[in-house]
């Protein structure tokens, strides 16, 4: 739903301060740390046609995901409430339309349906961005923690990053509505050692996958539920029984029938047979 000029003002509000090394961003979901060299990074390859990896972090604020939602911006709620291709992905998404929001003051373009491909089948862009400028950016967003493992390891986060720096590259050429020629990659992880082996996996992967897209990975260690959400299908559309007519188009079919003067002919001839028995019967 459209927000209000009030929800609109409390949810865009936020302190940007300058402090140790790095820029804090305080605002009402969430507070943001990224070192003022990576800061500098972010906003200068954003636009640039060159890759890097950018590190931040992102403390949200009310305990659980529910209570994070109303203080998230216009753009991330609507990343959150709209539908998208199905997978466990809600949450991860929505939070780094807000993550993005804050660090690059950027708005949402297209959500992920929204954005239109040929051919259809393929990887696919979570949403798209504007910054201040106007440049138009897609973003893809995953989370690198340990499946079933005792921890991430450098060759799984090597293959992750490999697998969406490709789809990447795949969106990009593929998508007719917008022009991501430049996307960004965000990256969740839950912990400072799963950082260090990202940025250790990043400098394995080859120039002709990272080619020009933005790595950010943002640690968040207290919400659970970033990790933990499970993917849900996509709803299915219902979809008529192949064949079946309603009753306009059978009406239709009816009407252009070339043999129907001749079935009304047949009809006539029998009603006037059907009469002229009765009236011998009488007789």
């Amino acid at each position: 739903e459209p927000a209000s000029a009030r929800e609109l003002a409390v949810t865009s509000a936020a302190a940007s301060l300058d402090a140790f090394g790095c820029t804090f961003i305080l605002a009402p979901a969430m507070s943001v740390r990224i070192s003022a060299e990576d800061a500098l990074l972010l906003s200068a390859f954003a636009v640039a046609d060159l890759s890097i990896l950018v590190e931040s972090e992102c403390q949200v604020r009310g305990g659980d995901w529910q209570a994070v939602v109303p203080k998230l911006g216009p753009d991330a709620r609507r990343v959150h409430a709209e539908e998208n291709a199905g997978g466990a992905s809600v949450i991860s998404e929505a939070l780094s339309m807000e993550v993005l929001c804050r660090l690059l003051g950027a708005r949402l373009v297209c959500t992920e349906l929204e954005l239109r491909y040929f051919p259809a089948a393929g990887p696919i862009t979570d949403y798209a961005i504007a910054l201040r400028g106007g440049d138009v950016l897609g973003v893809s967003v995953t989370r690198a923690f340990s499946f079933g493992e005792a921890a991430l390891s450098v060759p799984h986060a090597a293959a992750l990053l490999s697998k969406k720096l490709a789809g990447i590259l795949h969106s990009s050429r593929t998508c007719f509505n917008q022009n991501l020629s430049k996307q960004i990659l965000h990256v969740w992880c839950d912990g400072a050692a799963d950082v260090a082996l990202l940025r250790l996996a990043f400098g394995l992967v080859g120039p002709e996958l990272s080619a020009s897209t933005l790595v950010l990975v943002t640690r968040c260690e207290n919400l659970p539920e970033l990790f933990t959400e499970k993917g849900k299908a996509p709803r299915k559309r219902a979809r008529p029984l192949k064949g079946l007519k309603d009753e306009a188009h059978l009406a239709a079919l009816a009407e252009s029938c070339p043999l129907r003067p001749q079935q009304r002919r047949t009809t006539a001839v029998d009603t006037a047979l059907r009469a002229g028995s009765r009236l011998r019967g009488k007789n």
